[in-house]
């Protein structure tokens, strides 16, 4: 591999990286008024707020990111298997947990470095049968939140 583009490589998971923490600072800003309820309780009050008590404007933005959630889901898994990335579920859990706008700019700051070190692009992303089922998963309930806020 050629140095500049491993320093290429390395700037761009960098600018991944901030963006992950930029995502980070500017998604968890709003959820200091859940956390006193606990775990449990915090996401019962998110979501309600969420899809239940947000204008149409913020339904949107909610049906927009669920199912963007989703398709970054569906393309980390199916890139991570080609590239035989480790620990793909912690992005994925990662999504749901703390914020898609913090996982995916992880995941492409990962993703950048592996396809720096030479990983072939012949091999095929063969999905286990977890996968599909996580992305079944994913599937139904992005599709009930979006049904159940129109």
């Amino acid at each position: 591999m050629k140095t500049g583009m491993h320093v290429q490589a390395k700037m761009l998971a960098a600018l991944y990286g901030a963006t992950a923490l930029i995502a980070l600072v500017f998604t968890w800003w709003h959820i200091p008024e859940y956390l006193g309820a606990g775990f449990v309780e915090a996401n019962k009050l998110f979501w309600k707020d969420a899809l239940f008590n947000s204008h149409a404007a913020g339904r949107f933005l909610v049906a927009d990111v669920l199912i963007l959630a989703f398709a970054c889901s569906l393309w980390m898994l199916v890139e991570g298997r080609r590239l035989k990335m480790r620990f793909l579920y912690a992005y994925i859990a990662g999504g749901i947990v703390v914020a898609i706008s913090v996982a995916f700019p992880l995941f492409m700051a990962v993703r950048t470095l592996k396809l720096a070190e030479n990983v072939s692009r012949e091999e095929g992303a063969a999905l286990h049968v977890i996968d599909l089922a996580v992305l079944a998963l994913l599937a139904g309930i992005t599709l009930a939140a979006s049904v159940v806020m129109l």
